[in-house]
């Protein structure tokens, strides 16, 4: 890793972990992640080819991404959507760190096909696993457990409308 990157990698924890309520708090409304992040609209197509609006926060940066559901409640994490956003494809795996519920993640490629659809579990002091699709993606939508089976989404029959 080159020095800048380092150096990035190093300033943006420093921020993430600036936003975060002290220790022995169990969780928060919002962190200034979430608060950065723009509100906004997306649409899915389920394997059936429904259509469905969902209001999403937008993580597009990497103070953004690095924050998502980090610290905040299990209330609000169950009426939140966040899709992050990236500027091509990636390669990238997702933490669950300091996350107060198990989460849904879909992993979409540019074209807004389903690439990859998982459940990631809240840590325990056994098991830290990192959640990827297993290959590139261009974006990934975060939301509450069992959101993606209760919508009929899943990989290869749905898609993220892109407009």
């Amino acid at each position: 890793m080159s020095i800048f990157r380092h150096l990035i990698s190093i300033v943006l924890a420093m921020l993430v972990t600036a936003s975060v309520p002290a220790a022995g708090q169990a969780c928060v409304e919002s962190t200034a992640g979430t608060l950065s992040m723009q509100r906004g609209w997306i649409h899915l197509a389920n394997d059936v080819g429904e259509v469905m609006p969902l209001e999403v926060l937008i993580a597009d940066d990497a103070f953004e991404r690095a924050s998502g559901f980090q610290h905040i409640c299990p209330e609000v994490i169950g009426r939140t959507l966040i899709l992050f956003l990236y500027s091509r494809e990636v390669r990238a795996s997702f933490h669950m760190q300091n996350v107060h519920a198990p989460l849904d993640i879909a992993f979409f490629d540019s074209a807004g096909r389903v690439v990859g659809v998982r459940l990631m579990k809240t840590y325990t002091e056994d098991s830290r696993p990192l959640y990827g699709p297993g290959g590139p993606f261009r974006f990934a939508l975060e939301a509450p457990a069992g959101f993606f089976a209760e919508r009929g989404i899943s990989t290869g029959g749905s898609r993220l409308i892109l407009q």
